[in-house]
């Protein structure tokens, strides 16, 4: 079978309707993103026996060049919910790919070394835990609490594992704390080396041993004190495990054969994450997870201890400690040869050396989607997390910054209009920093926030009070502004604000006590805001921000976003008037010209010619989450974890020239390059168009190739004069089909254009 890839781009198409000759669109584009910001979002890692990397990001499988952090290859696909098992050796891989509505489980079977799948088939439940056994091509299950054993080579069921497993309580108490299950779950599975035994964590809490011959349940480890074992891990030599507890810092170490505990210890102040044995089996390395931890009698702790502990198997001794300063340590692997290991923190990876005690290499240039801003001028783009501030630079798509939060974990944030500043929460403050160093500017002591909002101008910050606003001035950092509202509604927890060009209003949305909802206008008269008025607007939208707009006369406009429905305001001396309603969701952006609105429904992109209530088409974007104030720059998310760069006034209707006979339409302006587009859609089936523009008359053909260079079919269009062949009326047409007609399998394709002195390649994915 063809390796699949999935990191190709998500090529989208755009039919445009011509409506009428003013301003509506005339010809169909396909439209593809700009650019990337990040690699995709890593989940696991192992060790290869070549010293090398199996990574498994969000959409797909990767080879990483363990010296240079390089990709070398891709392959397999992953679906939205899906999990990756890695066999002992990395030499084999499962993906679990989830149907939420069937609850059916696809289970795809990899070579690693060939990047070929060798097995699939399909288990009509959700899989809890899933282990390759280091003998034979034995596969163990866990669903529905039971234990079932695979032929993973073939997809044969082998049979069910039988034994009275222990009841299972709803809660486990423990002197300081509990934690509950709500129903019996396994946790964790490893076989022993010589294949012989798998042994099983669970929910009950219970560590069991099971004869995989006789698939019998053989005994339990006794010794865990009340929380689910969540972990486990075994020796080399197959003669102790390791297991550790659901947000515990004691590490388990036991002995195979007698199932006997032989010693247990706390390792650090925080939740341990993950053990691994040397492969002298001698040292247990034991990962620590920043977190909050309950102690016997006393107060809870907070967990800041992200390392690494080295632990004596024999003597139960801690030996050693290591660790980089990345906070929440996630996952750690150890190379084959036991001297280098992945620390997987939240906000990166680092390759680190066990012999010299120091990093060889830090990988942190992927997206982590918690709070995340755009630059008024779509230049920067900044990413925060609990732990870390990134920032990007747009046109070059290149990682500019890391901030480490130093131990005070990061809140809200804003970023400045022209991308310079970041206005971000950490208590006590709201610090306002540089973001091309780093440091620190300006403080302004403050713990209510729950939203902060930079001003258009970049000015004045906005952020949230008991009952009411507080505004930051940047030039008067003494003078923080308290507006009122006369009597009006008070602020909530749950208000977020906007500030108009110029700074000369700003609006908030707010539900009071009675859960009535309303929207408040301020007015900036002078340095100082000055409360104009409030109006009720049924079913807010908590979700997205209220959007200022411009209409032709200059008039202010305010998009306000409702749950089902957004409705667009102009705002008279007075009070406000409703000029319309349209079916468009959050959140909302208003091009500079105030004639269309950005706006999402479902997770996908709309845009929306308001005055009419004309749905614009455009291409499919799922998960747009920001665009730049000046319309240049819109943002969404990519399958992969990655951000995706778009062109937004391209989404736009362009302008038609009408010819004196009012027949013939034409683009403004002319084809001065050859271009290979990308096929739409993409990934695609069965069928699918491939666009192109040509500078010059040229007779055109494309060939559609196999990863490993076999010529899958040649399409011939013939002599095309000069122009624009991007519509699904103009581009090339492919049925999915080879040269004999035959249904091609699913994976990942090249086509190549030729064209006179021209050729380009480019990638398109058969999704079946």
């Amino acid at each position: 079978m063809k390796t699949r890839i999935t990191l190709v781009g998500r090529s989208l198409q755009v039919y445009i309707v011509l409506i009428s000759i003013i301003c509506t669109p005339h010809v169909a584009l396909a439209i593809e993103p700009i650019g990337t910001i990040g690699q995709p979002f890593p989940e696991h890692h192992a060790f290869l026996p070549d010293g090398n990397i199996l990574r498994a990001v969000l959409s797909h499988i990767q080879i990483i060049e363990a010296d240079t952090g390089a990709v070398i290859d891709e392959f397999g696909e992953r679906t939205y919910i899906s999990d990756v098992v890695f066999s002992p050796t990395a030499e084999h891989l499962a993906i679990l790919n989830y149907a939420s509505d069937s609850r059916i489980t696809t289970l795809n079977i990899w070579d690693v070394e060939a990047r070929e799948q060798i097995a699939e088939w399909e288990i009509p439940a959700w899989i809890e835990v899933a282990t390759f056994s280091p003998v034979g091509a034995l596969f163990a299950i866990s669903f529905n609490d039971e234990i079932h054993l695979w032929n993973w080579e073939i997809g044969a069921f082998r049979g069910k594992m039988i034994g009275q497993r222990r009841p299972w309580e709803q809660c486990h108490f423990r002197s300081g704390g509990r934690t509950c299950s709500f129903f019996p779950r396994d946790h964790a599975s490893v076989f022993t080396p010589d294949g012989r035994y798998l042994i099983v964590a669970s929910t009950r809490p219970d560590l069991e041993l099971w004869n995989v011959k006789t698939r019998r349940l053989e005994g339990h480890f006794e010794g865990h004190t009340g929380y689910w074992v969540e972990g486990v891990a075994i020796s080399p030599d197959g003669t102790h495990i390791a297991t550790y507890e659901k947000d515990s810092n004691d590490v388990y170490v036991w002995d195979v054969d007698t199932q006997q505990l032989l010693w247990q210890e706390e390792s650090g102040i925080s939740r341990i994450s993950d053990v691994v044995f040397s492969p002298d089996n001698q040292h247990l390395y034991v990962a620590a997870q920043t977190g909050t931890l309950n102690r016997s009698g006393g107060e809870p702790w907070q967990g800041w201890d992200d390392q690494v502990r080295v632990w004596d198997v024999a003597s139960g001794k801690q030996l050693d400690a290591f660790g980089d300063n990345f906070y929440s340590l996630q996952a750690t692997a150890l190379s084959p040869d036991g001297k280098t290991m992945l620390l997987h923190y939240w906000d990166a990876v680092v390759l680190w050396s066990i012999e010299s005690k120091q990093s060889l290499d830090v990988w942190a240039d992927f997206v982590y989607s918690w709070n995340n801003a755009l630059s008024a001028n779509g230049q920067t783009f900044v990413s925060v997390s609990r732990y870390f501030i990134k920032t990007w630079d747009i046109p070059s798509q290149q990682m500019r910054l890391l901030i480490s939060a130093e131990r005070d974990l990061f809140r809200e944030s804003a970023i400045s209009p022209n991308g310079k500043k970041i206005a971000i929460g950490r208590d006590p403050w709201i610090e306002i920093r540089n973001l091309r160093t780093g440091a620190v500017e300006t403080q302004f002591q403050y713990n209510w926030y729950s939203d902060i909002a930079f001003s258009s101008t970049g000015r004045w910050v906005a952020a949230r009070g008991f009952k009411s606003i507080f505004l930051f001035d940047l030039e008067n950092p003494e003078k923080p502004q308290r507006p009122t509202t006369k009597g009006g509604p008070d602020i909530d927890i749950n208000s977020l604000f906007t500030f108009s060009e110029n700074d000369e209003y700003l609006a908030a949305s707010t539900l009071t006590d009675d859960n009535q909802d309303w929207v408040l206008l301020w007015k900036r008269e002078g340095d100082t805001f000055v409360f104009q008025y409030a109006w009720q607007v049924p079913e807010l939208s908590s979700q997205s921000r209220l959007a200022f707009g411009s209409d032709t006369d200059n008039s202010l406009l305010l998009a306000v976003p409702r749950t089902q429905e957004t409705q667009i305001w102009k705002l008279l001396p007075d009070a406000p008037q409703l000029l319309k309603t349209v079916a468009a969701g959050f959140p909302v952006h208003f091009t500079p010209d105030g004639r269309y609105l950005f706006a999402g429904k479902d997770l996908n992109l709309q845009i929306w010619d308001w005055k009419t209530e004309t749905l614009i088409k455009h291409p499919p974007i799922p998960d747009h989450f920001a665009i730049s104030r000046d319309g240049s720059i819109l943002l969404s998310y990519a399958e992969t974890g990655q951000v995706q760069i778009w062109n937004a006034k391209a989404l736009l209707p362009s302008h038609p020239v009408v010819t004196p006979q009012g027949k013939q339409i034409v683009i403004l302006g002319e084809v001065k390059r050859n271009q290979l587009l990308q096929n739409f859609p993409n990934p695609f089936n069965p069928e699918t168009w491939i666009p192109f523009r040509l500078a010059n008359e040229n007779y055109v053909t494309i060939q559609i190739y196999s990863p490993t260079g076999q010529l899958v079919r040649r399409l011939s269009p013939g002599i095309m004069p000069a122009g624009d062949y991007s519509s699904q009326s103009q581009a090339v047409y492919w049925n999915g089909r080879n040269q004999t007609g035959e249904p091609v399998s699913s994976g990942v394709y090249l086509y190549t254009i030729h064209a006179g002195d021209f050729s380009a390649t480019r990638k398109l994915l058969i999704r079946k």
